[in-house]
């Protein structure tokens, strides 16, 4: 689908994950290095672990130090903080970038991350990162039965 797109790169590393990223977009902040980072149980939902990621100290202030704007804000709660039934993701991550804190939340989501790098209408560098769970797909047996 990409092949003639110069500027779209696509791996798949070597336990399957399908990584896609446009050449020109900085992958500074997917690299911060964070020292310590734990996901609290009452952190619902693949939203809630996202935004326990990018509010970790090593984030912050690096989008403080850069002047980045997070599109939409990190710390909104969102509809999964009081989503009980959804899970939690579990443990403690040590020495890791965002982007595998990122990858380690596929281990209990279904789905996958992104991550947006745009400037504002007044130039300033606004990022999202987010992560969307996999659409279960429509199989016969899912279907209602007609007569």
């Amino acid at each position: 689908m990409f092949a003639n797109d110069t500027k779209m790169h696509v791996t798949q590393d070597s336990d399957g994950k399908i990584r896609m990223a446009e050449i020109d977009v900085p992958q500074d902040l997917l690299e911060v290095k964070i020292d310590h980072l734990s996901f609290p149980s009452d952190y619902h939902g693949p939203r809630m672990a996202v935004i326990a990621t990018l509010q970790s100290q090593e984030v912050m202030h690096f989008i403080t130090d850069r002047n980045i704007v997070p599109m939409g804000g990190w710390s909104l709660p969102g509809d999964d903080s009081i989503a009980i039934h959804k899970s939690s993701v579990p443990g403690e991550l040590n020495d890791v970038t965002v982007a595998q804190a990122l990858d380690y939340m596929l281990q209990t989501f279904s789905g996958f991350w992104f991550y947006q790098n745009c400037h504002d209408p007044e130039g300033r560098r606004t990022v999202s990162i987010g992560f969307l769970n996999n659409i279960k797909a429509v199989t016969d047996a899912s279907l209602p039965k007609t007569k």
